[in-house]
């Protein structure tokens, strides 16, 4: 028996108490997988920290929905540590569906998104600096699929940047 099985059912002989959802326990297993992967990236061992980053991913997007911002936080740590191991490729994957998520909850002015952001823009400079040095493990493909990315987020920032928020404009022809 688990110990999740255990204080499932010590709960459910509290008298009063109703015995908790499946998902409370998913998500309470969700930040678990989460430290853990954050311990290990804390001791750069991207391995293992990938496999506690994703183990965490998976119950969070069952127990929080996909698109919650706390699958986002996950996917941008998956995407630091796959980027720290050299797969640029499923980094870029990572750091793309975290960005859309943090965008779309949080807005493009928010801390969360610039990270993420800021995060994409150093997986495509290691891939160029990977490019001077004649590595052959970053293809010319990923390469231009990073580049394009790139180029696409820095036109959506520069767009929602430009933009007024419609609280200033009331605030200046007041």
């Amino acid at each position: 028996m688990t110990l999740q099985n255990v204080l499932k059912r010590a709960v459910a002989c509290v008298p009063g108490k109703p015995s908790p959802s499946a998902e409370v326990w998913d998500g309470a297993d969700g930040r678990i997988f989460y430290q853990r992967g954050a311990d290990h990236a804390k001791k750069e061992e991207w391995r293992e920290a990938t496999i506690m980053y994703n183990r965490a991913l998976k119950l969070q997007r069952h127990a929080l929905g996909e698109n919650h911002v706390d699958c986002a936080r996950t996917l941008n740590d998956v995407g630091v540590a796959l980027t720290h191991l050299g797969e640029s490729y499923s980094a870029m994957v990572s750091l793309e569906e975290a960005l859309w998520i943090r965008q779309k909850a949080l807005g493009d002015g928010h801390p969360d998104v610039a990270e993420t952001t800021c995060n994409l823009w150093s997986l495509l400079e290691q891939q160029r600096e990977s490019e001077k040095a004649g590595d052959s493990s970053a293809t010319q493909e990923q390469i231009e699929k990073l580049r394009k990315s790139i180029s696409m987020l820095a036109k959506s920032t520069e767009q929602s940047t430009r933009q007024i928020p419609a609280s200033s404009k009331n605030a200046r022809s007041a």
